[in-house]
């Protein structure tokens, strides 16, 4: 399991952080690897327009910034058969996506939807989803990365939407959580992989204060404590 440093809230807890789960269970706190998109600032439109008039099979395809307040150039390009275009307000958004860990936090105990209900209606209104957030690795690739004084900001929580951690058998640097980029993953088995791995209950418990903390801006309770302990450090 990994070895945390003092100076984070893992080390406080009573019990390991991490805990092996051979049956591999999906539950709250359980650790997969799935692909997450990465989300613009503002969402992406995918738009397509024929290369060739004469040729519905080839197109340029290009991203563009969508407005919420509908503001949508009016297509004058003749339609692509692999992308037609949709009526009213529907779209194609696009979004970069990589398969990272996840880090499961809820909506897993739902009971399947009566068939009866949901007869005549399309599939895609009754599918069921978990929700994951998702780890992002620390280390400096190609430029790319988190800051080292930036993280360690987030070590001692500062930032309600970022947790610092370090995950079983990753070794590395740690991994930063981003609780603000909560995901629907599906329930078949093809849409991830569980690794073996789930939260404690302790580490559970403070997972849900952050959530809170996140959502409700309420950081009572042990991260209340945690924080209260990195600055008696600083004294």
């Amino acid at each position: 399991m990994p070895d945390y440093p003092e100076n984070c809230i893992q080390y406080l807890t009573p019990e390991d952080w991490w805990k092996e789960d051979p049956g591999k269970k999906l539950c709250r706190g359980a650790l997969i690897e799935t692909y997450v998109q990465f989300y613009s600032s503002i969402p992406l439109e995918l738009v397509a327009e024929r290369s060739e008039a004469e040729r519905h099979n080839r197109a340029e395809v290009k991203a563009q910034p969508l407005h919420a307040d509908g503001r949508r150039k009016t297509a004058e390009s003749l339609p692509v058969a692999g992308l037609p275009r949709l009526d009213g307000a529907h779209c194609y958004l696009v979004n970069r996506a990589k398969k990272r860990p996840c880090l499961v936090l809820g909506a897993i105990e739902q009971e399947a939807v009566d068939p009866r209900l949901t007869r005549g209606m399309s599939k895609w209104k009754s599918h069921l989803f978990f929700l994951v957030a998702p780890f992002f690795g620390v280390e400096q690739v190609a430029r790319d990365g988190y800051n080292a004084a930036f993280v360690d900001r987030i070590m001692q929580a500062d930032y309600r939407a970022f947790f610092w951690d370090q995950l079983p058998k990753a070794g590395g640097l740690g991994s930063i959580l981003r609780l603000d980029q909560i995901q629907p993953v599906g329930f078949e088995h093809p849409a991830y992989r569980h690794f073996g791995y789930k939260l404690s209950d302790s580490a559970l418990c403070i997972m849900d204060e952050w959530l809170d903390w996140l959502i409700y801006n309420r950081d009572g309770g042990q991260i209340s404590e945690y924080r209260d302990f990195i600055k008696s450090l600083d004294t």
